[in-house]
């Protein structure tokens, strides 16, 4: 009996509000508790159905410096025929030699810019007009011969080069020589101009020793190494009139070549090419003298690959 007048008060503790039944309503509904339609309710009757907006370029503003501009020639939709510039020729090979390697990237992205823009306005001759004028076809090829003349020079300029580097590789005295002249022109240029200066020493690793500004780009081998050594020495060598610490670190060095230590050599080319960086890598260089923390000339390509690899992860 206990148990089953537990069991029952259990059930009737458990109901709540949501399961008990709701009680039937006695009043008797009129209009007035019917609820009014939602458009009613929840609108106002003040709005009105207006006539739908045209489609219009001028109801779209593009800004001036939006990059599909660069498609469109003076923002026109399209030139017409004699609006074309049909005058002018394709550059020559004998003008382009004489123009820089910037110059002649500079035209290159030129003429393709100008060639995508014929080819909208010749796809909407072809197909929008249904014309069958080739004016615009016409212009684009001749840009397309000044563009394949460009690859020419610069195939040339690099065949040039690969047998020019090779003839300096196997010239000991070439590279004696050129390595003075190099080292005169670059101590010579005045104080104020070392971003100039720094520039001449830049394209000088690359073209000589293929030390890249970029780390990823560059192969560790014994040409690399002994152009780190050579780098470093000429920028230690720039500095030297203006710092008692970087004259006298140089005066304790014998040889022609002030770096023959390639960890003093990379400590000197990773630093910026001012006056306060250089002090500090000469700072670097004595404690790795006293410590007498030198690199054999076996270890030094394991060394330096493993410098780069370090710099490479810092980076990341």
């Amino acid at each position: 009996m206990f148990r089953r007048g537990f069991h029952s008060g259990c059930a009737q503790l458990a109901r709540t509000r949501y399961t008990k039944p709701k009680p039937k309503n006695t009043e008797t509904r009129t209009k007035e508790h019917i609820r009014l339609p939602t458009q009613q309710t929840h609108h106002s009757n003040k709005l009105r159905i207006t006539a739908p907006i045209p489609p219009s370029t001028a109801n779209i503003v593009v800004p001036d410096d939006h990059p599909l501009w660069q498609f469109f020639a003076d923002k026109k939709f399209m030139r017409r025929p004699e609006d074309l510039d049909t005058s002018s020729r394709p550059w020559t090979i004998p003008e382009l030699r004489r123009k820089s390697f910037e110059d002649l990237h500079s035209l290159w992205y030129t003429c393709l810019k100008e060639r995508n823009i014929l080819a909208r306005e010749n796809h909407l001759v072809k197909n929008a007009a249904k014309s069958s004028r080739n004016d615009y076809e016409d212009i684009s090829e001749k840009i397309r011969s000044t563009m394949w003349r460009i690859r020419h020079v610069l195939s040339e300029r690099d065949w040039s080069f690969r047998r020019s580097r090779d003839v300096f590789d196997n010239s000991p005295e070439l590279q004696t020589g050129f390595l003075q002249e190099f080292k005169q022109e670059f101590l010579a240029v005045d104080p104020s101009d070392d971003e100039h200066a720094f520039e001449m020493l830049t394209r000088f690793q690359e073209a000589v020793y293929g030390i890249n500004e970029v780390i990823e780009d560059n192969v560790v081998d014994r040409k690399f190494v002994d152009g780190l050594k050579i780098v470093a020495s000429l920028k230690l060598q720039r500095f030297e009139s203006r710092s008692d610490k970087i004259k006298e670190l140089i005066s304790n060095v014998e040889s022609e070549n002030v770096i023959s230590d390639v960890g003093e050599a990379f400590v000197v080319f990773t630093a910026d090419n001012n006056i306060t960086a250089i002090e500090e890598a000469c700072d670097a260089i004595k404690e790795l003298r006293d410590s007498d923390n030198k690199v054999s000339r076996y270890d030094e390509l394991p060394t330096v690959r493993g410098y780069l690899k370090r710099l490479v992860a810092a980076a990341v």
